[in-house]
């Protein structure tokens, strides 16, 4: 998520810089109440692979036309990929012609998972199955800010294909009712219960004012939610005051909800666990802390059962929470039998903490068919306003706990990133003496002197002959070395074609040496076979 409340108020001097400072950018940029219109949300996005076929909404009075046939050919209301690259399709009705989709073709699987040309920066990701397909509801990092005034949901069938069908709900929504038009949202999490699907949410925390939850419904999982309402107690009848709220229904079909209570003090950070019943209201005696079996609570308790076992993910900070320390890298869990717990502290899932700059992580873990995963965002080269959805499968040993996992260039991609396309620099998640730069169309890894960069993982073919890279200040590049599960397998002078031998087939680990004579930035990286 982004800092807490109780970290914004130890540290109010220098966040009141940085917001001064982002501020005026920030109104630049972001559509005014009365002018919703301008979101870049509003159209729907989608990843095809070249023979893809799908069909667009058939609405009376729609006409469908590709900006590019040769990229996406549309008939009606149907679009076929023919070829790598992107394309909008415009919808023409009475009211005139306007950009419906952005469709990209021939996408590789790999970390973060959405194509850069989206700038779609998803973090807080809370991941749930809804009829065999993976929903995830976030927050949106957009301009120079955590977050926006933005919900928007993704759907992927198969971790491979993953769609957008526009925002999901935006504060700016003239539509529903909403007591701060236009104000910045933070991390929500969907649900299903009873036929209807609702999104939970908080608003940005302002001085003086707390933290309420709020609901919203949908017939429809992605959205566009409606009906506003505040999460309230059942004794008290007000607005439950706590961030990051996320709804869990058991077995039994019994909800609960899991949130973090707002203090005045960092020292103070823990989770609660009640009952919520079919109305959103809390069961205000059933409210259960969860401090005394968390270790370094941050923030963004999300629970989950397997089998007989609730597992409670959250994000933890790296020791003590102090005003100095309040950066949660590490993605961890606590297990239990019973749903209040106790609960045992198990250690972490997975941290960015070893990656350059990365700002912090928050998540969740789903189930699709048999297998498991685990759903993080980590920084967009490194930046911490474009906080990007991240996911790598994950394993149980045979008492249930969860084999950590390290962060990967390639995700879900089974045998790794193919070396038929580019391999883009921000994906490296291991090595020393390099940096992430947002700069460019891709963003770049910046060297200054002597460095190693690591990819996990290539699926080499065996028959790669040489790599190219694109970049700048390439003719500071005195000597490369390349190596495939630690072993040499090409190298060379200056910034020309790296000749390869002996590449080995299948799934490695690419590690490239750099020694330079001054700045280099890296931007992608191309095989030859």
């Amino acid at each position: 998520m982004k800092n807490r409340k109780t970290i914004r108020k130890i540290s109010v001097l220098v966040l009141t810089a940085c917001i001064t400072f982002f501020s005026s950018a920030f109104a630049q940029q972001t559509p005014s109440v009365s002018d919703k219109t301008t979101s870049p949300w509003d159209k729907r996005y989608y990843m095809m692979n070249i023979g893809d076929s799908r069909e667009l909404p058939a609405n009376e009075g729609i006409a469908y036309s590709s900006a590019n046939e040769a990229i996406v050919a549309v008939s009606g209301n149907k679009v076929t990929a023919k070829s790598d690259g992107d394309c909008l399709i415009y919808a023409t009705d009475a009211g005139g012609k306007r950009e419906f989709a952005l469709i990209t073709v021939g996408w590789q699987l790999q970390n973060p998972v959405l194509p850069y040309s989206w700038k779609m920066y998803v973090p807080d990701d809370e991941a749930h199955n809804f009829g065999g397909k993976i929903y995830i509801y976030g927050s949106l990092d957009y301009s120079d800010t955590f977050c926006s005034p933005y919900y928007i949901s993704l759907m992927t069938p198969d971790l491979k294909r993953w769609e957008s069908h526009g925002q999901s709900f935006s504060s700016f929504d003239k539509d529903v009712y909403q007591p701060f038009p236009g104000r910045i949202l933070w991390d929500s999490d969907g649900h299903y219960y009873n036929g209807v699907y609702h999104l939970y949410g908080f608003f940005e925390w302002k001085e003086g004012e707390e933290n309420w939850t709020f609901v919203l419904d949908s017939d429809n999982p992605m959205g566009p939610f409606r009906n506003f309402r505040w999460v309230v107690g059942d004794k008290s009848g007000k607005p439950v005051d706590g961030i990051s709220t996320e709804v869990f229904t058991d077995n039994d079909g019994q909800r609960y909800t899991t949130y973090s209570p707002t203090m005045n003090a960092v020292e103070d950070n823990h989770a609660v666990i009640a009952r919520l019943n079919a109305a959103d209201v809390i069961d205000e005696s059933s409210v259960t802390d969860t401090k005394p079996y968390l270790k370094d609570f941050y923030e963004a308790s999300s629970l989950r059962r397997r089998d007989d076992t609730y597992y409670l993910v959250y994000a933890e900070n790296c020791g003590k929470i102090t005003d100095k320390n309040h950066t949660p890298k590490r993605l961890s869990y606590a297990t239990s039998k019973n749903i209040f717990g106790p609960y045992t502290y198990r250690g972490v899932i997975i941290t960015v903490e070893d990656l350059p700059g990365n700002i912090n992580i928050q998540g969740s873990i789903e189930h699709l068919g048999d297998d498991w995963y685990v759903f993080y965002h980590r920084g967009l080269n490194g930046a911490w306003n474009k906080r990007s959805l991240c996911v790598e499968k994950i394993s149980f040993d045979n008492d249930g706990l969860i084999i950590p996992v390290s962060p990967t260039s390639s995700g879900v991609a089974v045998n790794g990133l193919e070396t038929s396309k580019p391999i883009y620099f921000n994906t490296a998640v291991s090595g020393k003496n390099y940096f992430f730069e947002d700069k460019g169309e891709t963003g770049q890894v910046t060297v200054q002197s002597n460095a190693e960069i690591g990819f996990r993982y290539i699926n080499f073919s065996g028959k790669e002959k040489a790599l190219t890279f694109t970049g700048t200040n390439l003719d500071n590049i005195a000597y490369i070395k390349v190596f495939a599960n630690g072993r040499l397998i090409g190298g060379g002078r200056g910034k020309g074609e790296i000749a390869l031998t002996k590449v080995p087939k299948g799934k490695s680990e690419l590690v490239i040496t750099v020694f330079t004579t001054g700045d280099v930035g890296f931007e992608s990286l191309k095989f030859r076979k």
